[in-house]
């Protein structure tokens, strides 16, 4: 179905178009991350990287990726510093040979501490890279050990000293609502993170349902502190995006905080979070694809991947035909605004005209301009929003999840999720937390 679609000519749309590219690597695992990864070595990582290569050129040769010129690239993983110099510049070789990027296109590359130094920033930047980001979720070392962070606070500011020489535009990723986290800790970490020099600072809340089971365990048995509910660590988050502004880093949207010199990445809040115009393809383990017609997701088994991309077939494992015209409205949340003139320009009105005047109504948001723009309580609440904006068939199969978990995880009590019972492994519920109780918009549940 991909190949068929992306052998046919792309009509012109006005959005952004932009090409993730997944390294699976990493020196060491952090116990929260659900990201597709694994520890490497150098045998699996040629065979990857050649598979890599391959579909880079399979998919950019096709008659729709031709037609393309990407507006972001954004490599990620993983830990694509993990790549040597000699890896580095054959990668970027083969996406500028596949794809066409525009002159003033953004390429983001994420990095880790340890794996970085001088050398590897200056080859960065002459292989035309224009924004860096890198996790340190907590400067807490107690912390960084529970999630098994290794790199040293010291590697961490040499870090940011070290992309600040290079790049104009960089950035660290902050989490929020970490087992044992108190309100006290997570201002102190955002402030931290405020005043370690870096342009921007990307700030998210701990989700516990994508955790790996092995770190539950950890929390089932009392080997980690028990983290607050879910109420708390929302508030938690919020206090600590309030800390991000009285420390002088700018609001730029739900999870981002900096300066004009240092905006969130083009790849993520501008096009993957954009309207319905907005496209990304994705290469690599586990990536996902959304263009406008079609969304499909690759193999996320880095062996089995390498098999498939390396013959030349396109690795990929579930493909599904639609178009997401509502997209810019379900992230909107995220971005804080959405600009009203696409309901008529999409043909939304009829539908989602109701829906905006009940947020509106409710004081969720507000409209002025033709923007429509999130208020400080809707902001409290961005991710049930998102749900009020789904398409009518993501929104019954929502809350027919939403139901079943609440059935059979939701009344689940601390000792039977504390023990392990069958009750409590149910549905996910092996993932969920106690008392971490579903907040439910009204709207949500209206016809």
């Amino acid at each position: 179905m991909v190949s068929s679609f992306l052998s046919a000519d792309d009509a012109p749309a006005a959005g952004l178009r932009a090409l993730y590219v997944h390294i699976p690597f990493c020196d060491t695992i952090c116990t929260f991350c659900p990201f597709v990864k694994s520890v490497g070595n150098a045998e699996r990582i040629s065979a990857y990287l050649q598979a890599l290569h391959v579909e880079l050129r399979t998919l950019g040769s096709t008659r729709r990726m031709a037609s393309w010129e990407l507006d972001a690239v954004y490599i990620g993983g993983g830990t694509p510093s993990v790549l040597d110099h000699e890896q580095l510049v054959a990668l970027f070789a083969v996406i500028r040979e596949a794809f066409t990027l525009k002159p003033d296109a953004e390429i983001s590359f994420e990095f880790e501490a340890k794996s970085v130094d001088d050398a590897k920033f200056a080859l960065l930047a002459q292989l035309g890279v224009t924004r860096v980001s890198f996790g340190v979720q907590s400067f807490h070392p107690a912390t960084r050990e529970m999630v098994n962070i290794t790199a040293t606070l010291d590697q961490v500011y040499a870090a940011i000293e070290g992309a600040n020489k290079h790049f104009t535009n960089t950035n660290l990723d902050m989490m929020v609502g970490f087992p044992g986290q108190d309100f006290d800790a997570a201002c102190v970490d955002a402030s931290l993170a405020a005043r370690s020099g870096i342009g921007s600072v990307s700030i998210y809340p701990v989700d516990y349902v994508m955790t790996l089971p092995g770190w539950q365990d950890r929390i089932r048995s009392g080997e980690l502190p028990q983290p607050a509910v879910l109420d708390e660590r929302s508030r938690m988050f919020h206090e600590a995006r309030a800390q991000l502004q009285r420390d002088g880093m700018a609001e730029q949207n739900m999870y981002c905080f900096g300066s004009p010199d240092a905006p969130p990445t083009r790849y993520m809040f501008s096009t993957l979070y954009g309207g319905y115009n907005d496209e990304c393809v994705g290469v690599g383990a586990g990536a996902y694809s959304f263009i406008r017609g079609l969304a499909w997701y690759n193999e996320a088994n880095e062996r089995d991947y390498a098999k498939k991309a390396a013959s030349g077939r396109l690795p990929i494992v579930c493909s599904s035909p639609g178009h997401a015209y509502e997209k810019g409205l379900v992230f909107f949340p995220k971005r804080l605004t959405f600009t009203m003139a696409d309901l008529d320009g999409l043909g939304l009105a009829e539908v989602y005209q109701p829906r905006i005047d009940q947020i509106v109504d409710n004081g969720y948001a507000t409209v002025a301009d033709g923007v429509l723009r999130l208020t400080t309580d809707g902001k409290l609440i961005y991710s049930e929003l998102m749900a009020h904006f789904f398409a009518d068939h993501q929104r019954r199969l929502y809350l027919k999840m939403c139901a079943r978990l609440d059935a059979q995880v939701g009344g689940v009590d601390a000792p039977a999720w504390l023990d392990g019972s069958p009750r409590a492994r149910h549905m996910g519920a092996y993932n969920a937390l106690p008392t971490a109780t579903g907040r439910r918009l009204p709207v949500l549940s209206s016809s």
